[in-house]
């Protein structure tokens, strides 16, 4: 076997009961100070789990700072392209109504056209109407 080592620890363990004090008796509540031997291989296992164990909380805090971050950037990206997609709604609409009004200005010129068309029609048929009458009547007369 190797050699053993003793390290003696004094910690102060923090109050785990704080919120639970209450449901505990104060004779189940652990001491203030404690005193443990313990052998010098078992402390730096013990120490270099710490280690890891702190680097790796580490790693986790930063990788949901990172996603986080990420998130709020896409949360921009969404309110920007939703401003965008509005900006566009609105141009839409206004070229909607500008072709709807071209539109109806087109029938209207068209049915000026047509009523103006009927109404020299008629004109050129009752001036024919007339000067055949007037013809009619010279041959008689």
């Amino acid at each position: 076997m190797g050699i053993m080592h003793s390290t003696r620890l004094v910690t102060k363990p923090k109050n785990i009961w704080k919120d639970n004090s209450e449901e505990k008796p104060p004779s189940e509540l652990p001491a203030q100070t404690t005193e443990d031997n313990v052998p010098g291989v078992l402390y730096d296992l013990l120490k270099k789990e710490v280690v890891g164990l702190r680097k790796s909380s580490h790693d986790k805090d930063q990788s949901l700072k990172d996603k986080d971050e990420a998130i709020e950037m896409l949360a921009k990206k969404v309110e920007t392209l939703t401003n965008a997609m509005e900006v566009e709604v609105k141009k839409m609409i206004r070229k909607v109504a500008a072709i709807e009004k071209e539109v109806t200005a087109v029938h209207v010129n068209k049915e000026r056209r047509s009523f103006k068309r009927s109404s020299s029609n008629t004109k050129n048929s009752s001036n024919t109407a007339q000067i055949l009458a007037v013809r009619a009547a010279g041959r008689n007369g």
